[in-house]
C-alpha cells in the first residue's frame, strides 16, 4: 500500500511537470535596450541578457518560448487583454492604478536583474537642478514618473527615441537637456560610441537607487513559480551571464 501511494505521488509530480512543458508566447518591448534586451533586424530578432536567461529556463524544462515584440504601450495593453502568456520586463510598480482599476491579477517572478535608473546630462550641466531641464529624452513608450508633475504643467517637454544609442546621441548633440535611462545600458552604448564620460548621471535630478525587472504572467502562476526555482538553482550561471553582458 505504501509503495502504491509512493508510485501515485511520483506520477502526480511527473504529470504536473509534463503539463507545464508547452509553448508559451512571451510579449517583449520592441526597442533597443541592449545589453538587457533588444529587438533588431528585419526578422525582429529578440536578443540580449533577458533572452539568454529565458531560453535557458525554457530549455531546462522542455518549454518553447515564442517572442512577440510590440511597441511598449501596445504591448502592455494587449497583455492586460490576455493576448500573451508572459511579459518581460514588468514590475508591480508600473501602471499600478490601471491594473487596480481593471482588477488585474498578475503574478511576478523574482527579479531577473537589478539595475540603476539615472538621469544623464553633459558634464557641464551637472548640478544645475531640475529647472535647467526643459527637454527630457526617453525611450519611446517609457513613462518618466519622477517628472510627471513638471511634464503635466508644461515645464518639461518629452522627446522620444526608439533606442538607447539614438537617445544618447540626442543628448550629446544638445537636442535634449537630459535623458532617462538604465545606467548599465547607457554605459554599454557610450563605450560602443567611444564617448565614455560624454554623459554622466546627475543624482540631483534623480536619486540613484536600485530598480528591478521581473517576468510576469496573468495565466500561469505555476510557470512563474517554476521560473523562480530556476533562478535560485542556477544563480551562479545567471551571475556569469550578467558579467558577460556587463550587467
Amino acid at each position: 500500500m505504501i509503495r502504491q501511494q509512493g508510485f501515485r505521488a511520483l506520477a502526480v509530480v511527473w504529470l504536473s511537470a509534463a503539463a507545464l512543458a508547452a509553448e508559451f508566447t512571451v510579449g517583449v518591448e520592441d526597442i533597443d535596450y541592449f545589453p538587457i534586451f533588444s529587438v533588431s533586424g528585419p526578422e525582429q530578432r529578440y536578443v540580449g541578457y533577458a533572452r539568454d536567461v529565458l531560453d535557458r529556463f525554457a530549455a531546462q524544462h522542455g518549454h518553447r518560448f515564442v517572442y512577440r515584440p510590440l511597441p511598449v504601450k501596445r504591448l502592455y495593453r494587449e497583455y492586460w487583454q490576455g493576448r500573451f502568456d508572459l511579459v518581460f520586463p514588468d514590475s508591480p510598480r508600473w501602471n499600478s492604478d490601471t491594473k487596480r482599476q481593471q482588477g488585474l491579477e498578475l503574478h511576478y517572478s523574482a527579479p531577473l536583474l537589478v539595475f540603476q535608473n539615472v538621469i544623464l546630462v553633459k558634464p557641464e550641466r551637472l548640478g544645475r537642478g531640475r529647472e535647467s531641464v526643459q527637454v527630457l529624452g526617453v525611450i519611446r513608450g517609457f513613462t518618466p514618473w519622477k517628472f510627471q508633475d513638471d511634464i503635466t504643467a508644461g515645464r518639461i517637454r518629452v522627446e522620444e527615441a526608439q533606442g538607447a544609442r539614438e537617445l544618447l546621441k540626442m543628448a550629446m548633440l544638445d537636442r535634449v537637456d537630459a535623458v532617462d535611462m538604465a545606467w548599465q545600458v547607457a554605459n554599454h552604448h557610450l563605450r560602443a560610441l567611444k564617448a565614455e564620460g560624454a554623459l554622466v548621471p546627475d543624482p540631483g535630478l534623480l536619486d540613484i537607487q536600485d530598480s528591478h525587472y521581473y517576468l510576469s504572467s496573468r495565466r500561469h502562476p505555476e510557470l512563474i513559480r517554476q521560473f523562480d526555482q530556476f533562478l535560485s538553482r542556477n544563480a551562479n550561471e545567471i551571475a556569469a551571464l550578467r558579467r558577460r553582458y556587463g550587467l
